[in-house]
């Protein structure tokens, strides 16, 4: 594949992946209300990583990040990833998640970093891995602090497009 063909490709991968999480906060009020003005700033085949300024509706009694906002964030950028991974629509169903909750240093007016990589996505299931951090900017220089980890498998059987002959799409 060219350059250009490479980043006509990645164009399309970063439109797709920004129409599909604009669609999930639309039709998602648990979406809507924890993750408007969620940002996606950089996505390549099946790593999305996106920035989020955070309010007090995401503060848990102690004022750090709350675990259920932590999980949904989890929930919604792990579907982003798997469809950086091949520019699937639909991206499946929760399996399992598992998330360890590392600091409490992130609170309001905070910006968090969430990566979300895609290790496989498969036939039939697709696991991702989660960092949600902290980020600072010391001495002129961004400084992240890792706030949660989590992992996510998703049951992704039925989901991806056929594809043409010839098509690339990671």
């Amino acid at each position: 594949m060219g350059s250009q063909e490479q980043l006509e490709l990645e164009a399309k991968r970063t439109a797709h992946v920004e129409q599909l999480s604009d669609w999930l906060l639309q039709n998602s009020s648990i979406y809507n209300i924890f993750l408007s003005g969620i940002k996606q700033t950089s996505v390549v085949a099946g790593t999305v990583v996106s920035r989020l300024t955070l309010t007090s509706t995401h503060l848990n009694s102690k004022g750090g990040l709350h675990g259920a906002v932590s999980a949904a964030f989890i929930d919604f950028t792990t579907g982003l990833a798997i469809a950086s991974w091949d520019l699937r629509e639909k991206t499946g169903a929760s399996v399992d998640m598992h998330i360890s909750y590392l600091s409490s240093a992130a609170g309001a007016g905070d910006v968090v970093e969430i990566v979300a990589t895609a290790e496989k996505v498969g036939g039939s299931m697709a696991f991702v891995t989660i960092l949600i951090q902290k980020v600072e900017v010391v001495d002129g220089e961004e400084k992240k602090t890792l706030v949660t980890k989590g992992h996510h498998t998703k049951f992704v059987r039925g989901t991806a497009k056929p594809k043409t002959d010839g098509e690339v799409r990671n």
